[in-house]
């Protein structure tokens, strides 16, 4: 757990300084050298107007804050970080989106924080969820619109892994932790936000010295804004390809093909995310790795959204697999896996319904998510039979490395373009005419 003291008393009583305070000892070269690209990173948001009107604004409070948390003594850097995102909160969404975000907020909290056993905390926070669903269902409180998109954002998926983990924690949770965890600068704007497990965040804040965690974190808000900038390309490519522009099956083939690459968008708002908590001390791992060069569907899943994974892996994954392994380690693993996917789809079902009060239990989706799981539960099916293949080198290998690349891509792409259709109708009259209603 993260702790505002700068000492911690030894075994024998005496005093041992917290390393964390040599790690965030500020330097003016090491400074100069971090503000310098942040402020040319403004300079270019600024240009390219990127994203939404509000983000030109979280850039600044991000970056504005972490220049004075740089020169914060340690033990006040996580209060500091805590204020600025409640004060973020009213600047970007407004006193009354915030205050409610808070009020919620310390609902949850309250509910986890009770004495009680775990099955009562459980149907408390699935009562306040259900009380979620049928106000945003119900269009009662208008006033309130704005608010559950933020609210769902925040608090639909990553409630379930701050309770998990709370849940096997030596001691009570603490309220600080609770508001540095949830209350993200980031989150405020990017409703499709990385599922952050809850005991990395805590033990990455200052794992590596400041200068080093903020310099990623300035290079991957870097990578982040070229993916930003790429999507805009891919997106305005997938209007050249319209009949009568050019004939239906190049419209078709070019929208496939582009119909993946939209995912730019998500990775880039995740690098971006990530980058901006780096420089606050909050070292976490990058959420997305090349998954363009996926050489399969179980390596895409463990590339694509890497947060993703690890939450469904904790979650699903580990529990189901130990209760099911006293009847064969294969069975259990074949089950395990299988879980993972429906569990995904549900979830990500919840999550689109509180951001975009939009139920996405559709044909497309069943048949997105039944294919995707099928194929990884077939991959751990085959690759359990087969001998552990030994490394190749050559050409020929290469060249095989290259196929399946591109028949990974292709595969992917396909299938996304029919999940991101509103319906099967609706894509297969695009995959007839080349446009969709």
């Amino acid at each position: 757990m993260v702790e505002l003291a700068s000492t911690t008393p030894s075994v024998s009583g005496g005093i041992t300084t917290d390393p964390r305070v040599a790690r965030s000892k500020p330097d003016v070269r090491s400074f100069a050298l971090l503000v310098a690209p942040l402020a040319l990173l403004l300079i270019l948001f600024w240009t390219y107007r990127l994203e939404q009107t509000e983000f030109l604004k979280l850039a600044c409070i991000v970056f504005g804050g972490f220049a004075v948390s740089y020169w914060l003594p340690f033990r006040f850097k996580q209060l500091f970080f805590i204020l600025l995102s409640l004060a973020g909160a009213v600047v970007l969404l407004g006193p009354l989106v915030a205050g409610l975000l808070i009020a919620s907020g310390l609902l949850i909290y309250t509910a986890v924080r009770t004495r009680l056993a775990l099955g009562w905390k459980v149907a408390l926070l699935l009562s306040i969820a259900a009380a979620a669903i049928f106000l945003r269902a119900s269009g009662y409180f208008e006033m309130w619109r704005e608010f559950w998109p933020v609210f769902g954002a925040i608090f639909a998926v990553r409630t379930i892994v701050y309770v998990y983990d709370v849940q096997h924690a030596p001691g009570p949770p603490r309220l600080k932790d609770f508001l540095s965890y949830f209350y993200l600068l980031p989150n405020y704007l990017f409703m499709f936000f990385p599922v952050i497990d809850y005991q990395t965040f805590q033990r990455s804040y200052f794992k590596r010295h400041i200068n080093e965690v903020a310099q990623q974190g300035v290079w991957w808000i870097f990578r982040g804004t070229t993916h930003l900038l790429l999507y805009r390309l891919v997106y305005q490519a997938q209007g050249f390809f319209t009949p009568p522009q050019v004939p239906v099956p190049i419209a078709v083939a070019g929208k496939i093909l582009l119909a993946f690459p939209l995912y730019l968008h998500i990775s880039g708002q995740f690098h971006i995310s990530i980058g901006m908590l780096h420089l606050f001390g909050y070292d976490l791992p990058e959420t997305n790795h090349r998954y363009f060069l996926a050489k399969g569907i179980t390596e895409l899943w463990r590339r694509a959204n890497i947060y993703w994974k690890d939450f469904m892996v904790k979650i699903v994954y580990m529990p189901a697999y130990f209760k099911l392994r006293r009847k064969g380690e294969f069975r259990a693993q074949l089950l395990a896996t299988g879980l993972v996917f429906p569990v995904t789809w549900f979830l990500h079902a919840w999550l689109f319904f509180m951001v975009q009060n939009r139920l996405r239990f559709t044909v497309n989706d069943a048949i997105f998510w039944t294919i995707l799981g099928g194929t990884v539960v077939l991959n751990v099916l085959i690759t359990s039979k087969r001998p552990k293949p030994k490394l190749q080198t050559g050409w020929k290998a290469k060249l095989w490395s290259g196929a399946q690349i591109v028949g990974t891509f292709l595969f992917v792409t396909t299938l996304w373009s029919m999940w991101s259709a509103q319906s099967i109708s609706e894509w297969l009259l695009f995959l007839k005419t080349g446009s969709a209603n």
